[in-house]
């Protein structure tokens, strides 16, 4: 199955409504793919892009197999997760990913029927939150993650400071990992004047002077 990746789509600067979302879906249903993303189903992202933050953070992944992905991403129960998340920022603009699922032909896929799913669709939500995980470890997500935070594989899978050994080495070679090379995950948290705590996730990348994108 093929994935088509559109966005980031902002809402603004202020807490979600559902005029905003309703203006949002109107842009996103009017515009140049807008029948694939009112039809499509498939993978999002939501996301905060932070005052002074060169890229927007993921936050929140999910998925839409049974309906369109537009109306999944914006129904008002995934309204009121995005306002929790950004009433946490002092500051920023809040945004949405689309992957929505295409035909070779890039017409969407077909919904999957009442109580069925996508094996597709639900592989790639996994691989989402998993590397949105890496790069955010307050992902907002509590399904699915909780495997991924606790697992350890040496040098490997959530490597730890000094775990490097010469047989994680060749293994990492093996997989076809750069030596050396280490990702880390680092959140740093900001207290604001009413007291709350703006999280700010910042990606650290030590692989060959890789900055974030």
């Amino acid at each position: 199955m093929n994935f088509e990746t559109y966005g980031p789509y902002f809402f603004g600067d202020t807490m979600i409504t559902k005029e905003h979302a309703k203006d949002l879906r109107h842009q996103l249903e009017g515009g140049e793919h807008g029948t694939i993303l009112s039809n499509a189903p498939g993978c999002y992202v939501f996301g905060v892009k932070s005052s002074g933050s060169p890229r927007v953070i993921p936050w929140y992944v999910g998925k839409a197999e049974r309906q369109p992905l537009v109306k999944e991403a914006l129904n008002d129960g995934h309204l009121q997760v995005y306002n929790e998340i950004f009433h946490t920022f002092k500051k920023g603009r809040a945004a949405l990913y689309f992957l929505p699922a295409i035909t070779n032909q890039g017409r969407p896929t077909k919904l999957a029927p009442p109580g069925g799913s996508k094996p597709a669709i639900d592989f790639l939500e996994d691989w989402l939150i998993a590397s949105c995980l890496k790069t955010n470890p307050d992902l907002w997500n509590i399904k699915k993650t909780a495997i991924l935070r606790d697992m350890y594989v040496r040098g490997v899978f959530n490597p730890r400071k000094g775990d490097l050994n010469s047989h994680a080495s060749a293994f990492k070679a093996t997989l076809g990992v750069k030596r050396g090379a280490t990702d880390e995950a680092a959140v740093r948290r900001d207290k604001d004047t009413s007291g709350t705590f703006r999280a700010v996730a910042v990606r650290q990348f030590q692989d060959d002077g890789l900055q974030p994108a």
